[in-house]
């Protein structure tokens, strides 16, 4: 394959759009061929299938400022999921992620991923010797204009989520850009190798992202952006969005937490996780973001009412606030002297979720009520200790928190 100009293109004839990307603009996924570009491989241009070269993204390893900004980027990479058969239907069950077409105007078609609520099985039809599926899937859109939102969808409107490393030109692009992150910290030595710190943020980007990726995505719409639009200048809102979790197993570790999330719901985030006494049966910790409109999305998430997060053990994991904080405890809450960011070191819990009408959601929903009965009570007791003019330095450690 020939290419103009004096860039280096490391691509084959025989590669093709073997991935999908989630866009910027509409947030929908698209099939797209990935290249790298320049000397140094320094430059990843994004094709879009069936689309014009005219809207080609170029992103350049430069331009990330910073290990989140890249994790959040990759993040909108996968391989191309599969599209669903009629005979395999019975693969798709409650509970399970997978991608799927969703309509709009004047026959747009785009992708997006949503969570199965249930399905409604039907007697499958005979056409001309073809199977083909009637059931009806109900599916929780997880991002997408219909955020939050529960839809009827058919066989043909869902693709199946793949098991797939990152793809080898990713890593190569991601580690250009990690060296030149690395070389921009106020503590690097010029002279002095980064390799090592790069290797293990590599090999944690590379831990986060090695997950289901996603389907056969032609239909669609493609909006002109440029850099600049989706890497604005520094400056503006610096604000920080968390929300409040609690009833948190105390084995788990903020890196389980944080790709949990990222694997339900494509949005990255930073995890702590509060320190506990001895005698606490669980802990809590916050989930921060620098995006309102992610906080929305995985609040609601969160406190769907179909479905509970929960640990290994059973315990549901309860949001119970979102907030939108200053400066001073943004710098709180970034000081690793300030809160505890586990790291995965002996820590052994899993989340999962578990879906309305399962056993597992019923025992959930069991626990969860009692925790909040167990919170308020622990509220109200508080609020009359304090109307009484208790001295804060007399009541219990439990009921300050």
């Amino acid at each position: 394959m020939s290419h103009s100009g004096d860039s280096h293109y490391l691509v084959t004839a025989e590669e093709g759009y073997d991935t999908e990307f989630r866009s910027y603009p509409d947030d929908a996924w698209y099939s797209v061929q990935l290249l790298l570009e320049g000397e140094r491989s320094e430059k990843l241009r994004v094709k879009y299938d069936e689309f014009p070269a005219e809207s080609d993204n170029v992103f350049l390893a430069d331009n990330f400022k910073s290990e989140d900004e890249l994790h959040d980027f990759l993040g909108r990479f996968r391989k191309v999921s599969a599209q669903l058969q009629d005979p395999n239907c019975s693969k798709v069950v409650k509970g399970m992620r997978v991608c799927a077409s969703d309509s709009f105007a004047a026959g747009e078609v785009l992708f997006y991923d949503a969570i199965v609520d249930d399905v409604l099985r039907k007697k499958h039809s005979n056409l001309n010797g073809q199977e083909e599926c009637e059931c009806i899937f109900l599916l929780f859109w997880l991002h997408g204009p219909n955020v939050g939102n529960l839809a009827n969808k058919g066989v043909a409107d869902i693709c199946l989520l793949q098991d797939s490393e990152l793809h080898p030109k990713l890593i190569y692009f991601m580690e250009i850009s990690m060296q030149n992150i690395v070389k921009a910290l106020p503590d690097f030595v010029p002279g002095t190798t980064s390799d090592d710190l790069v290797c293990n943020i590599v090999a944690r980007l590379r831990e986060t992202n090695g997950r289901p990726l996603s389907g056969s995505l032609r239909q669609g719409k493609y909006a002109q952006r440029s850099l600049s639009e989706v890497w604005p200048p520094q400056g503006g809102d610096k604000r920080l969005y968390v929300i409040l979790v609690q009833n948190l197993e105390k084995d788990l570790s903020s890196s389980a937490v944080s790709k949990f999330i990222h694997e339900q719901t494509s949005i990255a985030t930073q995890v702590y996780i509060f320190p506990s006494l001895t005698w606490e049966p669980y802990t809590n910790g916050v989930i921060m973001m620098d995006c309102k409109k992610d906080v929305e999305q995985l609040f609601g998430f969160l406190q769907s009412p179909n479905q509970f997060t929960v640990s290994s053990n059973g315990r549901p994991l309860v949001a119970t606030e979102k907030l939108s904080l200053n400066d001073h405890w943004t710098l709180m809450l970034k000081s690793p002297n300030k809160l505890l960011n586990r790291r995965e070191g002996g820590f052994s819990s899993e989340l999962k979720v578990v879906c309305s009408g399962t056993e597992e959601y019923k025992k959930a929903k069991e626990l969860r009520d009692l925790f909040l009965q167990f919170t308020d009570h622990q509220k109200r007791l508080y609020k009359k200790l304090c109307t009484e003019e208790t001295s804060i330095s007399s009541i219990p450690y439990y009921l300050q928190l």
